[in-house]
């Protein structure tokens, strides 16, 4: 058992609230009572989620996404507290970014917030199927020449495909990078960029976030140890990737 206040220090040095974008620190959408025996971590707050979190017994949720709907009497009934965690454990030193470079073995990583660049190499081929191995995804869209030579590579959290990021994109390949991985792939960024000869590979929104995690509950679980607190990793995805204004301001839906 930890409290709360004290299971929120951890929180706060695994993942500084500073480093959430200024529309997106953590927040609570539930606050959970002060005794926690029982952690729950998962991607998305799906409903099974929710539901095997409730059968569980677990006091508090922590979920990387949101959700901006009724969550549902099976979560008004119960007493679990939902914490949300999004774009702070992103750019955490520990987080999903760099967790995903790492698991890809990308060498000489340069971290800059919701970005990794990183050295490889693997041909094209090779770092899509790496990619389907560590996210255990069959399917991965992607554009580029299966055989083509990949040297330094970029991993950007979310939506990074959209065409908001078009600046970033600029400065990228300016830095060297010739292979992009994100989420959100559509037909302008396969035509900006493959104009500028880069290679493209759609990890899928949820899904890109599932590693890094999955490594949180594993490292609440260390750290918990010692206070018998119980850590439980929750998979359920949502199976689409989405583009909201509610999500990210200044995006048309």
């Amino acid at each position: 058992m930890i409290e709360l206040e004290k299971l929120q220090s951890i929180i706060e040095e695994l993942a500084p609230a500073k480093l959430g974008d200024k529309y997106d620190t953590p927040y609570f959408l539930r606050k959970p009572r002060e005794e926690i025996e029982k952690i729950g971590v998962c991607v998305d707050p799906t409903e099974y989620n929710l539901r095997a979190a409730i059968n569980d017994g677990v006091d508090l949720l922590i979920s990387h996404h949101p959700w901006h709907f009724q969550p549902g009497d099976y979560l008004e009934e119960s007493e679990m507290g939902v914490l949300v965690f999004h774009s702070s454990w992103n750019k955490a030193p520990e987080g999903n970014t760099l967790t995903l470079a790492r698991l890809l073995q990308f060498e000489k990583l340069i971290h800059e917030g919701e970005i990794v660049m990183g050295q490889t190499d693997m041909v094209l081929k090779e770092l899509l199927s790496c990619c389907q191995r560590v996210l255990n995804a069959p399917i991965l869209p992607y554009v580029g020449d299966l055989n083509a030579q990949v040297n330094k590579a970029l991993i950007i959290s979310g939506p990074g495909f959209m065409p908001l990021y078009k600046e970033q994109w600029d400065k990228w390949i300016a830095d060297g990078c010739d292979t992009f991985l994100s989420a959100e792939l559509g037909r302008y960024a396969i035509s900006y960029l493959t104009e500028n000869n880069i290679k493209l590979i759609d990890l899928g929104h949820s899904v890109m976030a599932q590693p890094g995690m999955k490594h949180l509950a594993d490292t609440l679980q260390n750290r918990l140890e010692i206070s018998e607190c119980e850590v439980s990793f929750y998979p359920d995805l949502y199976s689409i990737n989405y583009i909201t204004s509610s999500f990210y301001p200044g995006i048309e839906s």
